[in-house]
């Protein structure tokens, strides 16, 4: 058994490890990416030209310009119904589900400054309107009265609106009951009328000066919204049978009805409005389709005279649209004015068409002819196939950065407008010594697809799509493109919009791991069958058939049975690859199970993919296979590698294993004194700072008693993960290249690899020999293997070290291999691999390893400006980061950043080098924190307010500069003057999550 000795590391007092602890780490949530989870409402400032969006969770998130973002969360995760801009103040107004109402603040941050609530099934609010003297509310209820709130002191008024009142000059057939408020809307030019409507059909334009009944309009169909034309004179309805109706205001008789997809039966119209538009009527209607043809579409129809109509058709359900007015020519110079509602300059037309669905935001631009589809700058759902792997890359070199957008741009120039996001209110802070970061997310997604996205500010945007579902034989059939006459012909003229497409052709296309290597512009694709694409990036047309190679992991098993999937068929014609990354190799395992690991060594021109049955390594310059290693038991010849469980354990054996490990546990826990256990339980605080370095050494913790896992465990043969490394693995005269795997029974390979020089590689072959194997004794699963260099530092990625990224690694001492299993990290000292040091997190704290990386920390106070040292970060499964120092493995901060519940976050999780971290806060969409005090990537950016629309608000862009200045701020200050709420009120963030 191998004795671990505890490193002493270089001489550092207490009291200066506390300084730089403070220096260095600290844990904070900073931006989020793509579409928010469940969307319950949506609001546009046409003044200040921003956009709300409100959650089933309470979430209130306002966008502006790119860049421009400001958060916000309820206490009470109740579901927001509604959402009503303060125009030109920088205010919002959120109805919640427990018909409570809040007052928010845009103050460099999203705040919560008011609350009021109306209790009562009768007060139940409906419908909201604000004045445009901005001074009341006027809050239409279940009960049919209308209440005012007076928005200085955000409180009721004993002025109400009462049905009873409004109801004496109505006909006597209407005045039985007209039902809920349905629409409040002001007249335009008349700010002292509004349109009352009643879900039974019955409207009245009522003043509220003189609180009287102007006129009387009756509709026989149930009301489901109101809108205004610009002139004050003519409004549309809506209704529940899929029509709506044009009113003259002079004359309540005078009224058009049309039911533009009847003659049968449709289903409601929820919300229409109407506007002038070159000239012409502009409508725009959600809904309306025949009942029993269309009853499974969600649809949002723009006609604009008699000329041009199209039934945008989605994959979702609508939740809201506005309409965007292009902004005044001369709105810059003369803010002011819009605080009193004025335009200035020519008349503002509808520029674009901003849809809500459940799964997706789509804007249309309804400039363009064609109504083309707008790209993007936030809110992309990431979801448009489920989501399956990702991986962050750094460093992106700028010539394949330049190219691969323009890659990107030439796959959707067809589908997209390119016309200027039109939603830019906000001002972004400008920042001495900003850098642009050429930074890579990629996602696998169900589809077979990845996605490469720009995540290297606060808006994270797609650049480019690689499909390798091109490249097999599918049953679908390839879509068609109607032509000019089938689309004149088609009834309703449905045109499919939004990119959110849930469905899968196959289960078999889903991305299982993504590798890339940025400085040769390699990428390695792995799949649920076995499948494993090796994609490099090229400028040029690629038209061949495509390169196949097949390897058995399990040719040396005679009696093995393969009881799962198929493997996908690839295509054997020429096929055409545009610019961009193009597959010139492919690699198909048998048996075709899912890829569970991979990596790429794009010096060496190596692939090695494991999966439950064993390893198989490929040289993908000469398309040739390696070496294929078999990890699976003797005695398993089932082929049942991909099962969830063994089988071979019964239900009451494993049961009956659980209860005597819970009972040994107890009583180890009771025999010992609790006050010695350093560790923090459960339900501490966010972050958990240790208090010294030597401290930790000294308080030695309660440990766990960990029992070794079975050897006979079907899963134990699953390749957890692998590893290519140049190290001291023989002798220490020499580095070797080298390969490492970890297997699901806590074994490690160690194989050594010949690879020929670069004269010689293409005629003389790559060679691979298992060299050592280690057994872990507790049997753990081996999550990550890494090797440090003599220094301590993680070797360097493949090119980075030709390419001048990084410098080489030190080999005048002895390497080290770190060794992360679900329990414990181990360090090696090679080549003998003697024990050097390790850390028991599952006996000490309870939780399990699930990913470890390394991240560079740097100081940034004037006493430690040249300071930086490589830590070790791990996730554990219960959402806990730490990160520990390297080699003597001492941990120096702990923070609970996922919910433990949170399975899917945790296992989304990516690190990146910079000590950052990226998961899915749900199933569309990204939160991203930091570990590091120096660096994070938030929001900067402030809002600037009209001159006497609020008290205590920005109204000089120099002022904002230079209150928002962060050259003399630390971290926190920075992030909370950037409109993150939930690090300003930790409270918040808890409840949040």
């Amino acid at each position: 058994m191998f004795k671990f000795i505890k490193a002493k590391s270089p001489h550092q007092s207490n009291a200066e490890r506390q300084k730089i602890q403070k220096e260095l780490f600290s844990y904070s949530r900073t931006a989020q990416h793509g579409f928010p989870h469940k969307p319950t409402a949506l609001s546009w400032d046409p003044t200040l030209r921003l956009m709300a969006l409100g959650t089933a969770t309470g979430a209130i998130k306002v966008f502006g310009k790119p860049g421009v973002e400001f958060y916000g969360q309820h206490q009470n995760p109740t579901a927001v119904t509604k959402l009503i801009f303060l125009p030109s103040q920088g205010r919002v107004v959120s109805l919640c589900d427990n018909n409570s109402l809040h007052l928010w603040e845009i103050n460099n941050a999203l705040v919560e400054v008011k609350f009021q609530a109306l209790e009562g099934k009768l007060k139940k609010i409906s419908t909201i309107c604000v004045e445009s003297s901005k001074k009341h509310l006027l809050l239409g209820t279940e009960g049919g009265n209308i209440y005012l709130l007076d928005l200085a002191t955000f409180t009721m008024t004993p002025d109400i609106i009462y049905q009873d009142v409004v109801m004496q000059n109505v006909p006597e057939d209407y005045k039985l009951n007209p039902g809920a408020v349905e629409s409040i809307e002001e007249q335009p030019g008349k700010p002292s009328n509004i349109l009352i409507g009643y879900n039974r059909g019955l409207m009245i334009l009522w003043n509220k000066s003189s609180n009287t009944a102007i006129k009387t309009f009756i509709a026989n169909q149930q009301l489901e919204s109101v809108s205004w034309l610009e002139n004050g004179e003519t409004f549309f309805t809506s209704h529940n049978d899929g029509s709506y109706m044009k009113w003259d205001i002079e004359d309540s008789d005078k009224q058009l009805l049309t039911t533009p997809y009847g003659p049968f039966p449709c289903r409601t119209i929820p919300k229409i409005l109407a506007r002038e538009q070159k000239g012409k009527q502009l409508i725009v209607f959600a809904g309306g389709l025949a009942r029993a043809t269309y009853s499974d579409k969600y649809t949002v129809s723009v006609m604009h005279g008699d000329d041009h109509h199209v039934c945008f058709d989605f994959t979702s359900k609508v939740i809201d649209f506005v309409l965007i007015d292009s902004k005044p020519q001369n709105q810059d110079s003369s803010m002011e004015n819009l605080v009193n509602g004025g335009n200035i300059g020519q008349k503002a037309e509808p520029e674009a068409l901003i849809v809500l669905a459940e799964e997706e935001l789509v804007a249309i631009d309804l400039e363009c002819k064609e109504w083309k589809m707008m790209c993007l700058p936030y809110l992309v759902s990431l979801h448009a196939s489920a989501v399956t792997c990702s991986q962050y890359v750094s460093g992106v070199p700028e010539e394949l950065w330049g190219i691969l957008k323009e890659a990107g741009r030439a796959q959707t120039s067809h589908l997209y407008s390119n016309k200027i996001w039109p939603i830019d209110g906000g001002d972004l802070l400008c920042l001495k010594g900003s850098k642009t970061r050429r930074e890579l997310l990629l996602t696998g997604h169900e589809d077979g697809t990845v996605r490469f996205w720009n995540a290297g500010g606060v808006t994270l945007t797609p650049l480019y799509k690689f499909s390798s579902s091109s490249f097999f034989v599918g049953d679908a059939l390839e879509e068609v493109s109607p032509d000019a006459e089938d689309m004149e012909e088609e009834w309703p003229p449905f045109r499919k919009t939004g990119i959110f497409d849930p469905y899968s052709d196959d289960p078999r296309f889903a991305v299982k791991k993504i590798i890339m290597c940025p400085l040769s512009g390699t990428m390695v694709i792995a799949g649920t069958a076995g499948q494993v694409l090796i994609a490099k990036f090229d400028t040029e047309v690629l038209e061949e058939p495509l390169k196949v190679t097949t390897m058995n992991i399990v040719n040396d098993r005679d009696g093995f049975v393969w009881k799962g999937h198929s493997q996908l068929t690839p295509k054997s014609e020429d096929i055409r690859q545009n610019r961009g990354f193009q597959c010139t190799s492919f690699l198909q395992l048998y048996p075709p199970a899912a890829v569970t690991c991979c990596a790429l060594q794009a010096d060496w021109g190596l692939v090695a993919a494991g999966t439950a049955h064993g390893v198989a390594l490929f040289d993908y310059v000469k398309n040739k296979a390696v070496m294929v290693k078999c990890t699976l038991n003797p005695n398993d010849l089932t082929g049942a590698g991909d099962a969830p469980i063994s089988r071979r354990k019964s239900f009451k054996k494993s049961l009956r294993e659980s209860f005597r490990r819970l009972r040994k546990g107890r009583s180890q826990r009771r025999s010992n004194n609790p006050q010695s256990n350093t560790v923090a339980s459960p339900v501490s605080p966010a972050v958990r700072r240790l208090p010294t370095t030597d401290d930790i050494v000294e308080t030695k913790p309660i440990e766990r008693q960990i029992e070794a896992r079975p050897t006979d465990d079907a899963m134990g043969s699953f390749v957890r993960c692998l590893y290519f490394a140049r190290t001291f693995l023989i002798n220490m005269q020499n580095t070797n290249p080298t390969l490492w795997a970890g297997t699901n029974n806590g074994t490690v390979y160690a194989f050594t690899i010949t690879v020929p020089g670069t004269g010689k590689r293409e005629s003389e072959d790559v060679v691979c020999q298992l060299a050592k194997e280690i057994q872990l004794k507790h049997r753990a699963p081996v999550i990550a293997i890494a090797v440090l260099d003599g220094s301590n530092k993680p070797l360097p990625e493949p090119l980075e070290v030709e390419k001048g990224v990084a410098p080489l690694p030190d080999t005048t001492q002895a390497h080290r291999v770190v060794i992360a299993s679900e329990e414990q990290f181990k360090i090696f000292t090679m080549p003998n691999l003697k024990p050097y040091c390790k850390y028991k997190l599952t006996a000490h704290e309870g939780a399990r390893v699930r990913r470890m990386n390394f991240a560079t920390f740097n100081g940034h106070h004037p006493d430690y400006k040249d300071y930086s040292e490589i830590d070790l970060l791990c996730l554990t499964n219960l959402g806990d980061c730490l990160i520990l120092t390297i080699p003597d493995l001492k941990r120096q901060l702990n923070a609970a950043a996922i919910r433990r519940e949170d399975i899917n976050g945790i296992s989304s999780l990516v690190f990146t080098k910079n000590a950052e971290a990226l998961y899915l806060h749900s199933s569309s969409e990204l939160q991203r924190i930091s570990l590091s005090t120096t660096f994070s990537t938030h929001a900067r950016c402030f809002l600037t307010i009209p001159k006497g629309a609020r008290d205590g608000a920005i109204e000089d862009v120099a002022e904002a500069q230079e209150n928002l200045s962060v050259e003399n701020l630390d971290l926190e200050e920075a992030v909370l003057v950037n409109g993150n709420t939930e690090v300003k009120n930790n409270s918040l963030t808890d409840k949040a999550k």
